[in-house]
């Protein structure tokens, strides 16, 4: 009495959550991840209302079909994570082939008198299903939904060693689990409610974390280049210099600023000059080391922060992405348009404390200097000279003031 009382409050518990997916898939019917989890949870309710009539059905239904839904909802299940995760529907299909192949021994026995074989055979799939979800779980590093991913997947494998425990007394032992075992008996039981209503909460909390996650990087990141935006440069600057407060690393800012960049638009257009600033950030990033950051200050300029660099390791590589960047005929407008650039370039140069808008203001006064000195060349701040000779430029190289002069 008291496990068939269990298995109502389940079946009414899906029957719930069935109606708030349901709900929900609806209103976003284009989402596959919502849709897929609604299919699952739908199977489960055929499932929970051919239970809730069995004693009115014929076997077939009442406990054929009823028990394939069990794993069969799994399977579904795992295609929403697919869709969740966007990766190969391989593993889907896998989740149909591991019910597919237990369904002609489920179809053998669903009439037998003894129906241990028949449930012990559903508590089997369930498991294999369910090692599948696991791997789906962990399998994928989404740092976003790193917490609802653990937990879900240490239930899912509590509830994996519990159904082929269920499995192995029916088969190996041949005994009936809800008979010859109470205590397991009791557990599957519980497990079975608890699993019911922390899927679909789980499942909510990975919708949700990946939903703040993207609208924390929507509001960091440039739309146009891809890029940190002006908050997630700010953003990352503060962290290199709490990185730096705390172990001594060196940090080097540098500000780059398209050169003549307003005629590009006034005789290209805006959307040749947009093509221009999604090129020239993809340039620069193929530029940097991994560890290094690219963001867009603002309109054409970028900013570029290198840890663990100072200013004497950074110079060689700045003035060659300054040539590289003049040299290179595919990033302008059309193949006989060069896109130059200005770099302004500061450092901690071992001060405590150094604020992040002081190294941003020191880099847009080296940038200035280079504009002021003809453009197309690198300057470096030096806090400690004169108030009127603060920034020492350097030309980038011979092909570069070749250019200079001919204009």
């Amino acid at each position: 009495m008291p496990a068939r009382a269990i298995l109502l409050i389940q079946d009414v518990q899906l029957l719930c959550f069935t109606v708030v997916f349901g709900v929900l898939a609806l209103q976003q019917w284009s989402d596959p991840v919502k849709r897929w989890l609604w299919y699952s949870f739908l199977a489960n309710a055929v499932g929970a209302v051919l239970d809730l009539s069995s004693d009115h059905l014929p076997t077939w239904l009442s406990n054929g079909i009823n028990g394939t839904m069990i794993p069969f909802s799994y399977a579904i299940l795992n295609v929403a994570l697919v869709y969740f995760d966007r990766r190969s529907k391989r593993a889907g299909w896998l989740s149909y082939a591991i019910v597919l192949a237990g369904l002609p021994l489920f179809l053998l026995w669903q009439n037998d008198v003894n129906r241990v074989p028949s449930n012990a055979l559903i508590d089997v799939l369930n498991g294999l299903v369910c090692i599948v979800t696991v791997y789906l779980l962990l399998s994928h590093r989404d740092r976003a939904t790193r917490a609802p991913r653990s937990i879900m997947a240490a239930f899912m494998v509590f509830f994996v060693i519990v159904e082929l425990v269920r499995g192995w007394v029916a088969f190996v032992l041949h005994l009936d689990p809800d008979v010859s075992t109470p205590t397991l008996a009791v557990v599957s039981a519980v497990t079975y409610v608890v699993n019911v209503a922390l899927l679909p909460l789980n499942f909510i909390w990975l919708m949700q974390s990946r939903l703040e996650w993207e609208l924390r990087q929507q509001s960091i990141v440039d739309p146009l280049t891809v890029v940190l935006n002006r908050r997630g440069l700010e953003q990352a600057l503060q962290r290199e210099l709490a990185r730096y407060r705390r172990y001594g690393d060196d940090v080097t800012v540098v500000m780059v600023d398209l050169d003549h960049f307003k005629q590009v638009n006034d005789r290209y257009g805006h959307a040749a000059g947009d093509d221009v600033l999604v090129r020239v950030a993809e340039f620069l990033t193929s530029q940097l080391r991994q560890t290094d950051v690219v963001g867009r200050y603002g309109g054409e300029e970028f900013v570029l922060l290198l840890p663990h660099t100072d200013i004497k390791q950074a110079k060689p590589k700045l003035e060659s992405i300054c040539e590289a960047l003049g040299l290179n005929e595919y990033i302008g407008p059309s193949s006989n348009v060069r896109v130059t650039a200005s770099m302004g370039v500061t450092s901690v140069h071992g001060r405590m404390p150094v604020a992040p808008a002081d190294l941003l203001a020191e880099a847009d006064e080296a940038l200035y200097a280079a504009k002021a000195g003809g453009r197309n060349r690198v300057c470096y701040f030096a806090p400690e000279e004169d108030a009127g000779d603060r920034c020492n430029c350097a030309r980038e190289g011979k092909q570069a003031t070749d250019r200079e002069e001919a204009r």
